[in-house]
C-alpha cells in the first residue's frame, strides 16, 4: 500500500498575465503559499508558443526541488475579454496576436486539471474584495486605467459579467498614455464617465488603477464629484498594487476545486 508521504501534494494555481509579465502562485491546502514567482514575457505569436511557455512554467513549479505535486485547480487572469464558459481570451489587450487564445484548452493539453479563465479587472477586484480596499463591502467598482481603461463592477456581492462579458467596458474613454498626465479635456471626460457609472452601480468604493501620473489627478477631481452624486463612496487605490488579479484568480481556483470535490461527493 502506498503512504500518504508518497503521495504528490494537491495545491491551487493562480496565473496573472500580461503582454509582458506573468505572475504564478502556488497554494497547498492550509493556504499556505510554497511557489511565486513572476516571469517577463517575450513575443508570444500563437497559442502554441502561449501554451508552452505558460503551461511550461506552471509544471515547472509543480516539480520544484523534488516536489511532488498535483494541480486541485488552476485559475488563469487574462488581459482583456474573455469567455469564461468556453475558456477563451476573445479581445486581447495584451499581445494583439492573443485574440482568440484558447486560455483554458490551450493549457489541458499540458495539464490535466480543471482551469478557468477570467478577465484580469475582474479578478483585480475580487481580489480586493477579498483582503484589500474593498474588503467588507458589497458594492465597487475597481477601474483600470492602463492601456485600454475597463471597470469590474461588484453589486450586491457579485461580480457582474454581462450578457456578453463586457460589464465594464468603458468604450466612452480613450487610451491613456502612460508617459503623459491628464490634460483638461480627457480629466473632464473620464470624470464625467466615471461618476455616471458610480451614481448607478451606487459603489462604497471606487477602486482606481493606474500610472500615478492619471491617478494623482484623477483621485481628487473624482470624489470631488462623487461626494455630490453618490454621499459616501469613497475613491482608493488598489490595496493589494500587482498582487490585485493574482489573488483574485486565487479565489476562483478555490471555487473551482470547491465544486470539483462537491460534484465527485455527489456522484
Amino acid at each position: 500500500m502506498t503512504s500518504d508521504a508518497n503521495l504528490p501534494d494537491p495545491v491551487l494555481v493562480a496565473v496573472d498575465f500580461t503582454a509582458t509579465t506573468l505572475r504564478v502562485v502556488l497554494v497547498d491546502a492550509d493556504g499556505e503559499v510554497i511557489e511565486r514567482n513572476t516571469y517577463e514575457l517575450g513575443p508570444l505569436p500563437d497559442e502554441t508558443s502561449w501554451a508552452w511557455e505558460v503551461g511550461g512554467r506552471i509544471a515547472t513549479a509543480f516539480a520544484r526541488e523534488g516536489q511532488k505535486r498535483w494541480a486541485q485547480a488552476i485559475a488563469i487572469a487574462c488581459p482583456g475579454l474573455v469567455d469564461p464558459v468556453a475558456g477563451i481570451l476573445v479581445e486581447s489587450n495584451g499581445q494583439p496576436e492573443w485574440d482568440g487564445l484558447h486560455v483554458v484548452d490551450a493549457i489541458r493539453r499540458h495539464i490535466d486539471a480543471p482551469v478557468v479563465a477570467l478577465n484580469r479587472v475582474q479578478a483585480a477586484l475580487r481580489g480586493e474584495w477579498s483582503a484589500g480596499a474593498a474588503d467588507g463591502t458589497m458594492d465597487a467598482l475597481y477601474v483600470s486605467l492602463r492601456g485600454i481603461p475597463q471597470a469590474a463592477v461588484l453589486s450586491n456581492g457579485r461580480v457582474m459579467a454581462g450578457a456578453a462579458n463586457r460589464a465594464g467596458s468603458l468604450p466612452a474613454l480613450p487610451e491613456l498614455d502612460p508617459a503623459l498626465g491628464l490634460d483638461g479635456d480627457t480629466l473632464e471626460q473620464v470624470t464625467g464617465v466615471l461618476a455616471d457609472l458610480a451614481a448607478l452601480v451606487d459603489p462604497t468604493v471606487v477602486i482606481l488603477d493606474g500610472e500615478e501620473a492619471h491617478v494623482s489627478v484623477l483621485g481628487p477631481v473624482l470624489q470631488g464629484v462623487l461626494n455630490e452624486v453618490t454621499p459616501g463612496a469613497q475613491v482608493s487605490r488598489p490595496a493589494l498594487g500587482d498582487g490585485s488579479a493574482l489573488l483574485g484568480a486565487l479565489k476562483a481556483a478555490e471555487i473551482l476545486a470547491y465544486e470539483g470535490e462537491r460534484t465527485e461527493r455527489m456522484e
